[in-house]
């Protein structure tokens, strides 16, 4: 008689370890990769000023193209002139073109943006595609690593206990008994 000395319930856990660090790492890695393969930029918008369009948290992915290619309804992100008084980029929408300038205007705002936006630039990233709710941990006033450490912890755990049912599986383990007890040889009966 045979006795198979791992339980099928161990590998069931394992599979299942296996599953779920893929299903957690397998999104993170196709936002990360997937759009630098296809020459695209990321940017997380972190305001409320394309709210309707593209809402705050949202991850857009963006294709750098030469500026006589973009038309008014185009979204674009740019740095503002330095007396807009803007800190960091901007995502909104132009609303004009002219020879040598862009208007644009947020699509939650009534009145264009007060600055123009001058086309110094042979190109510009225009957004080709909006995903919600993605970037939201990096919105808040939580520094950027603080979230990228509350984001890898629990990939770290998972990784680790995947690594740990795989070692498990490695290691030779002592045959089950089952309730039987070794032989110790022949033994000799007596006659009382």
């Amino acid at each position: 008689m045979e006795i198979a000395p791992t339980p099928a319930r161990r590998r069931r856990k394992s599979r299942a370890r296996a599953w779920l660090l893929l299903a957690v790492l397998a999104p993170v890695t196709l936002l990360a990769l997937i759009p630098t393969m296809l020459g695209l930029q990321r940017y997380v918008v972190v305001q409320d000023s394309m709210s309707g369009g593209i809402s705050r948290g949202s991850v857009v992915l963006e294709r750098v193209v030469p500026v006589s290619d973009l038309e008014v309804g185009d979204v674009i992100t740019y740095r503002p002139p330095a007396t807009a008084g803007e800190k960091g980029l901007v995502t909104h929408r132009i609303v004009h073109i002219d020879g040598s300038h862009l208007r644009t205007k947020g699509d939650a705002r009534e009145a264009p943006d007060p600055w123009l936006v001058p086309i110094e630039d042979a190109s510009l990233p225009h957004v080709v595609l909006a995903i919600p709710f993605v970037g939201y941990p990096f919105v808040g006033t939580v520094a950027r690593e603080t979230w990228l450490a509350v984001l890898l912890a629990p990939t770290g755990v998972l990784a680790l206990l995947a690594l740990r049912g795989a070692w498990r599986h490695r290691r030779p383990h002592p045959p089950a008994s089952h309730g039987i007890l070794p032989s110790r040889g022949p033994t000799a009966s007596q006659p009382l």
